[in-house]
């Protein structure tokens, strides 16, 4: 078994195409057939099957699939290490990140990045909380900046900064002109809530219980993937919904939503960096991770999202 049959077994994957899988890696199809065939008959095992509708992995498969990534992942760090060893002139850091930081924290970021550390070439992944860390497990990403964590020892975590979840209202809601009201009052209000999948839902479903609110007796119109479209819903016109401090600066500076305060309701959510912790940390993401720590950005967050 070699690095590039793993290569070739990925791109077969990926593709769910021996021929598609080829063209990836610069190979005949029956070349990578071969090799995927011979990959079989030294794990024993049926890794793919072939049908008339495409390439489907076995259960097999979907295993060798993920510990395929791994070994690949920590090839990377190995090349990474070495390059370490010449100052970091040239590295790749693959890095997922949920909405919030994605769009708000990482670009007030990368001038900083660039400064210290020219070397270091940042590939981000956008995905909920569960996404990032999905692909964490899989070995696609080395670092991830999340709102949302869940309970497995296979992750380490590190607090980055608190991040507060507000109400926000349209500039035609009947609740615009409030500064604020009553936990009751709240529940005969439509909202919209993110994916069960992101941290800020995970979030408000933590401060509703410890509130007493139960969240089953809203009127929930939509569940939105993103915090864009939440905040673009939420100015159409359609219900209430909570969203990040972070993401609706300027919006309410140019009075596009305004903000309505729920007596007896705070929500505060924690941001964390996140990585396997069976994975070896490469040169770039211990560099990222303590320059990202140590920077002022992190203090001057709320300064970046209103210019």
């Amino acid at each position: 078994m070699t690095l590039r049959q793993l290569e070739l077994f990925i791109a077969v994957a990926e593709t769910r195409s021996f021929s598609r899988g080829a063209e990836l890696i610069a190979l005949t199809q029956s070349t990578v057939s071969q090799h995927i065939a011979a990959l079989e008959r030294e794990t024993s095992t049926r890794l793919l099957d072939r049908t008339n509708k495409g390439i489907f992995l076995t259960a097999g498969g979907e295993v060798f699939l993920q510990h395929a990534r791994r070994v690949l992942a920590e090839r990377d760090v190995l090349l990474q290490s070495m390059a370490g060893l010449h100052g970091l002139e040239k590295a790749t850091l693959n890095l997922g990140a949920s909405n919030i930081p994605a769009n708000y924290l990482i670009p007030c970021f990368l001038p900083v990045l660039k400064r210290n550390y020219p070397g270091i070439s940042l590939t981000m992944k956008i995905g909920d909380s569960k996404e990032v860390l999905d692909e964490l497990k899989s070995g696609q990403l080395e670092l991830g900046i999340v709102g949302g964590r869940v309970d497995d020892e296979i992750y380490t975590y590190e607090p980055l900064l608190k991040d507060q979840l507000v109400m926000i209202v349209g500039p035609d809601h009947p609740l615009r002109g409030r500064q604020s009201i009553t936990k009751e009052e709240l529940e005969d209000e439509v909202i919209v809530l993110r994916e069960e999948g992101s941290g800020t839902y995970q979030a408000l479903l933590k401060a509703f219980l410890l509130a007493g609110i139960d969240l089953e007796s809203f009127r929930v119109i939509a569940r939105l993937g993103s915090n864009e479209a939440v905040r673009r819903a939420i100015a159409a016109g359609f219900g209430c919904a909570f969203v990040s401090d972070l993401s609706v600066q300027n919006n309410l500076r140019h009075g596009e939503l305004f903000k309505v305060d729920v007596e007896g309701l705070s929500i505060e959510r924690q941001l964390w960096l996140v990585r396997l912790r069976e994975r070896t940390a490469s040169p770039a993401s211990i560099a990222f991770s303590e320059l990202l720590k140590g920077s002022d950005v992190l203090k001057n967050l709320y300064h970046c999202c209103n210019v």
